[in-house]
């Protein structure tokens, strides 16, 4: 007979039989009167589309005394063979006993659970994991799903374990020197008023650091201070063992320098060097010996014991001032009559001798010269009325010297121009004191303009620590022969990846021609905070020539703070979008523009050994993995973040697709959720503490980083403004301390484990970061068969990294099968030789093209699998490649371009371009339909692959029908390149070098030019006012979103089959409808 359909019949004319099967563990049954309805359930739960309708189909032959049948299941299950029931009376009896032999098979399989009920995708579910979900869902200390980004926990912040022993007299501990060296100039022309940078080489003290143990090697890092760039590097000096009295005058030294001059030491901090986790004392340092500089601290800490008892201004005796100018040269004054709670600093850049207490005030209408000014209205005395005044600036209240003052944190230079010129020209002129009113501070202003780089060098310095301490314990649970734990590399200098070079003059190449030989000479940051008086000096003597009111201008705006920068920076992008989108779409000419040699096209992904010349990831590279993006640090994980997901999402495709040959797409597609899942990350990176090391917020020294040698007093009430609340229900709230604590999105930790697959991948290879996610906990590689986890502890991995070989994609089961595939390999020579590979396993490229409906084909799978398999090949390869790309594209751009070139809608417009469509088997009128109606407007269209993917409404056509794109060609697409990958003995370049040449165009297309969807161009464009609507259905079945824009007349309608297209197709209209308004 006939194959047919499996069907249930009623069982009036048969009579009931009595083979059944019985689970063993549960005692459930299946008997020949539901065995059929079971087989269709399990058939129901296999992956298909709405062009397939999945059944076993049955074939009966007669045979003495009854029939006989044979059942085949679809073409996905994983029971490729087909399977024979016992002889019986009937043809319907025969195909149930067919159907019971079926399930008693499945059940053999694991197709079935202990119930005998069908396993849907959930086959390779883990119940440890599912366990875990739940336990963090009902975490009432926080919101939002686990693993989201919208779910914040409060973390302890870490300090390296290396400062953790405290500092004590008489026992060991070891001077380190910070040396700072100009790398690169400010631009006088930005410097504030022109003022000569300072060279902080010629200054004979420095800043030390006393620590308790010896530190591994620390990479050279950049500050940002007013002279410009400064490198520093930590270097060793000597061993010391303190007195007593040696200790106790470094720590006072320590204590004011945190107190008074950066004023960080404020409630509820207090000085405990006993009970501090972060025990590092700041030493001055005598650069000519490298040694501590204890008659330059002596003589400090008397200066600093007169400061502290000085009597007010108002108390003490009047005599006459003296004007002594060696006092006031390189000093740091302190206006004596202004607010002492918080009291001013400046740098005395220069002595006006050409001035005095009586030369003319600067508004003459208001007062007649200084002495009038100061006598009137503050009541002063001014005893010498010849002394000259002092020219000064202000001192930094910038203590953040992570990034400059002339570029943001993303490397953009703030704007030339701004309409708010008139508004902070009064920031810039000149402030004039009288020496007489002024106290002298005990530190210089050489050594304050160092002191300030503190808080940044030590910050900079734990982190580096900390990116050690991690970096040590990942390769020592790595246990690979070729990573060293106990003498990782450093680094050579913390590469912030942008160009400095604006803050050099543009007309000045050397170098020596930046510096200053006058250390009295500085310029200061602005305060926009403090509204101090400013003296307006247009005095006849100044010479205003060195420094023009334009420079003015240009030193103003070029010191906008942060937050206006990136205002004015928005403004500019815009303009840039609003000239990209008036260029012409049709410019083919325009790919050619774009450098075709720097993306890279031999990319040598193959190599999977680790070389003996790569000594792994720096530690610098371990800071940038820790670094997120709200740090507002110029180093972020976000590329690191990028290509580590890539790989992530590909190692473990393959190893389930090696390790599962007979599971389909479904089970594999759920098994790799669960595996590179957010949530999942963010369990193996707390397992990992990444929540301590990871960096998450601005650095701040006055307000979220605890000082070295400093405790939070948890003694004291706790009502200061510093603690905060986490965001959690009220009932549960924890209140922690900035300067302790941060708050840490799930995702963040998730983002954190990728950048760390991404450090080892970019620096030693696609092995060793499989053997660091396997050391995780992410199912990579196979375990070791000689190893048992007797002890308890992680089972041994097999570092030969021998996933298994995919089997062949010829069913061999099937009679005559050699010959079937031959005949359907037929006519896809063609293709081999369109994309200039031929197959050695013609059954992979058979495979590629069947869709599941096609019936026919009974010699292979269908091409799920291989979609399941090209889709994380393609992503990581066209990943790699931006990556590799010499242009070094930001993080935002990588992340859009992939997005936009690993596109199933982008696929399916390459498919019709090189004309895969032309060899899908597939047996479906409705498919036929819609793919022939897509490659009519391909071709119409010169098979230009337009930037909206994701419905095809021309310009100006309001009413326009989009013309659907059918998904089976992107998945066609994919599915190809994992044939090429698994023939090709599963080699990346191989399949690289043939996809390459396919998708050339669109890669140097879109790296021009990234896409936009229309709902995010019309969100960006309308951020506020624009308003989707909730969906509707049509009478036909199809999705209907309206969208409105605040203050036009009526909405704009979309329809398609799904809700993402017809929301596209909303803002597809309404943004035709906005352009046209605008013209």
């Amino acid at each position: 007979m006939g194959s047919s359909e499996v069907t249930e019949k009623g069982d009036s004319e048969e009579e009931s039989f009595t083979q059944s099967f019985v689970a063993p563990d549960t005692e459930a049954t299946v008997t020949l009167d539901n065995a059929i309805g079971l087989l269709n359930r399990y058939c129901a739960k296999l992956p298909s589309d709405i062009y397939t309708r999945l059944t076993a189909t049955s074939s009966i032959q007669c045979v003495d005394g009854g029939y006989l049948a044979t059942i085949c299941l679809p073409v996905n299950c994983r029971l490729k063979h087909a399977i024979q029931g016992c002889p019986m009376p009937t043809e319907q009896s025969a195909i149930a006993a067919a159907a019971l032999e079926t399930c008693k098979e499945l059940y053999t399989h694991g197709e079935l659970d202990a119930n005998l009920a069908p396993i849907g995708k959930e086959y390779l579910r883990s119940a440890k994991q599912d366990a875990e979900w739940e336990s963090e869902r009902r975490n009432i200390h926080s919101k939002g799903m686990p693993g989201s980004s919208k779910r914040k926990q409060s973390y302890q912040k870490m300090v390296a374990g290396i400062f953790h022993e405290p500092l004590q007299p008489g026992s060991a501990c070891h001077l380190y020197i910070a040396k700072q060296s100009l790398s690169i100039a400010m631009d006088q022309q930005k410097h504030n008023k022109g003022r000569n940078v300072f060279v902080t080489e010629q200054h004979p003290y420095t800043i030390g650091f006393l620590v308790s143990s010896r530190l591994p090697e620390v990479a050279e890092f950049s500050v940002f201070t007013r002279s410009g760039q400064e490198s520093v590097s930590i270097t060793y000096c000597k061993e010391y063992r303190l007195s007593q009295v040696e200790f106790d005058q470094i720590t006072s030294y320590h204590s004011f320098i945190f107190h008074n001059v950066l004023r960080i030491d404020k409630f509820p901090l207090k000085l405990n060097t006993e009970r501090s986790k972060f025990n590092i004392l700041v030493a001055p340092i005598n650069t000519d010996e490298n040694n501590i500089a204890w008659d330059y601290l002596e003589t400090t800490l008397v200066k600093i014991e007169d400061w502290v008892k000085r009597p007010p201004l108002f108390s003490r005796a009047t005599k006459n001032f003296v004007f002594k100018e060696e006092n006031f040269r390189d000093a740091v004054v302190m206006p004596t009559y202004r607010n002492q709670d918080q009291p001013e600093f400046f740098y005395v850049a220069s002595i006006r001798r050409d001035l005095s207490p009586q030369s003319p005030f600067p508004s003459p209408d208001l007062y007649k010269s200084f002495y009038t000014y100061y006598t009137s209205k503050y009541g002063l005395e001014i005893t010498n009325s010849s002394q000259p005044l002092l020219d000064v600036d202000r001192t930094s209240v910038r203590l953040n010297l992570m990034t400059p003052r002339f570029i943001n944190h993303k490397g953009m230079p703030l704007p030339s121009s701004t309409g708010k010129k008139t508004k902070l020209l009064t920031r810039r002129e000149q402030q004039i004191l009288i020496p007489e009113l002024c106290d002298i501070h005990p530190f210089s202003a050489s050594t304050w303009r160092k002191l300030v780089c503190v808080p940044t060098i030590i910050y900079r310095l734990n982190c580096l620590m900390l990116s050690h301490e991690l970096l040590c314990r990942i390769n020592k649970g790595m246990q690979l022969d070729c990573l060293s734990y106990t003498d990782v590399p450093s680094g050579d200098k913390l590469d912030l990846g942008v160009n400095f070079s604006l803050l050099a003059p543009s007309d000045v190449s050397d170098d020596s021609e930046h510096k200053s030989t006058d250390l009295s000479q500085g310029s200061a940051d602005v305060d926009p905070d403090k509204a101090a008086e400013e003296l307006v000096m247009s005095l006849p003597g100044i010479d205003m020539s060195s420094s023009p009111k334009s420079s003015y201008v240009a030193n103003t705006l070029a010191e906008l703070d942060e937050s206006f920068s990136e205002e004015g920076r928005e403004e500019v992008e815009e303009e840039e979008e609003e000239t990209d989108e008036s260029e012409d779409e049709n410019d083919e000419e325009g790919e050619e523009d774009v450098e075709n040699d720097s993306i890279p096209v031999d990319l040598q992904l193959d190599k999977e050994e680790l070389s003996s010349g790569r000594s792994g990831p720096t530690v610098t590279m371990i800071l940038q993995a820790l670094t997120m993006s709200n740090a507002s640090d110029f180093i972020n994980l976000e590329r690191l973040e990028t290509v580590g997901d890539s790989f992530l999402k590909f190692a473990v495709t393959l190893y389930l697709f090696c390790t599962h040959p007979g599971l389909h797409e479904g089970r594999l597609s759920h098994g790799r959720g669960k595996q590179v899942s957010n949530f999942n990350l963010y369990l193996l990176g707390k397992r990992l503490e990444l929540q301590g090391y990871l960096l998450s917020e601005k650095f701040e020294p006055t307000e979220n980083w605890l000082p070295p040698g400093y405790v939070v007093d948890d003694t004291q009430p706790t009502n200061s403004q510093e603690e905060r609340t986490p965001p959690s229900k009220p009932s549960t709230a924890i209140p922690y301390n900035l300067r302790t604590h941060h708050s840490i999105p799930d995702k963040g930790i998730a983002d954190c484990v990728e950048s760390l697959i991404g450090c080892y991948l970019t620096s030693c290879g696609p092995y060793a970061a499989r053997v660091f996610m396997a050391w995780l906990g992410i199912n990579v590689l196979p375990p070791s068969k000689d190893q048992s986890d007797s002890s308890g502890d992680s089972v041994g991995l097999d570092y030969g990294f021998s996933l298994p070989q995919p089997p062949s994609g010829l069913i061999a089961s099937t009679p005559d099968s050699r010959l079937q595939l031959n005949r359907l390999y037929s006519g896809l020579e063609h293709f081999e030789e369109s994309i200039g590979y031929t197959f050695k396993d013609k059954a992979y490229l058979v495979q590629a093209f069947s869709h599941s409906s096609y019936v026919h084909n009974n010699v292979t799978d269908c091409y799920q699998r291989l979609e399941f398999l090209g889709d994380a090949v393609i992503d990581y390869v066209i990943t790699r490649c931006l990556f590799e790309d010499k242009r070094k594209h930001s993080p935002g751009i990588l992340t859009d371009l992939r997005s936009a070139l690993v596109n199933n809608n982008v696929f399916a417009a390459l498919a019709v371009k090189w004309n895969f469509h032309k060899y899908i088997k597939f047996i479906s009128t409705q498919m036929y339909e819609r793919v022939h109606r897509f490659v009519l407007h391909q071709k119409a269209r010169n098979d230009r692959i337009q930037i909206d993917q994701y419905l095809r409404l021309n310009e100006g056509e309001m009413d326009g029908e989009e013309v659907e794109i059918p998904k089976v060609l992107g998945d066609v697409f994919e599915s190809v390149a994992g044939a090429i990958y698994i023939d090709s003995d599963m080699s990346l370049d191989t399949l690289w070098k043939v996809y390459f040449p396919l998708m050339r165009q669109q890669i140097v297309l879109f790296s021009k030019r990234i896409p936009k969807s229309p709902v995010r161009e019309l969100l960006e464009r309308e951020p506020e006012t624009a308003k989707f609507q909730k969906p509707e259905r049509t009478k036909d079945g199809r999705a209907r979103v309206s969208v409105t824009v605040a203050g036009k007349d009526e909405p704009w309608y979309g329809e398609g089959r799904s809700y993402r297209i017809a929301k596209a197709a909303a803002a597809k209209k309404a943004l035709i409808a906005l352009k046209q308004m605008d013209q």
